[in-house]
């Protein structure tokens, strides 16, 4: 295990940190979401109004038009949650395993230090009873 303490320790932090920015980029995906979401109701709303004889200054037209590109912006924006959410658990993934081996190489150095610590005990246990 070539790898230190530190050096895991490290790895795990930076591997938080992206963890981190994945959760908050979803965060602020699902807000833009849900803005375009509240636009679009906005929208359908005056749309219906217009329909249903209510005076609306607002063209027909530009509310079609607002509602495609809401519609564009959205597919965008679906695609790159996909991929933010692939990325967190990559990430996750990454910190999970990043944990393991450090564990791991927690008890191989606590094994190690035991062991040197039985040896010594046994060679001064030996050398108290050769005097």
């Amino acid at each position: 295990m070539a790898t230190s303490k530190s050096a895991y320790r490290e790895m795990i932090r930076l591997q938080k940190l992206a963890k981190a920015h994945h959760e908050m980029e979803l965060s602020r995906l699902a807000a833009e979401v849900a803005a375009i979401e509240e636009e679009n109701a906005a929208l359908f709303q005056m749309n219906g109004d217009r329909r249903d004889g209510n005076a609306s200054f607002i063209p027909a037209g530009i509310i079609t038009k607002r509602l495609e590109t809401n519609k564009t912006k959205l597919a965008r924006i679906t695609e790159t949650m996909m991929a933010e959410k692939r990325e967190l658990l990559k990430a996750s993934r990454t910190l999970d395993t990043l944990d393991q081996r450090l564990r791991l190489l927690e008890r191989e150095l606590d094994r190690v230090q035991a062991a040197v610590e039985i040896d010594e005990y046994i060679s001064h246990s030996l050398a108290k009873h050769s005097v």
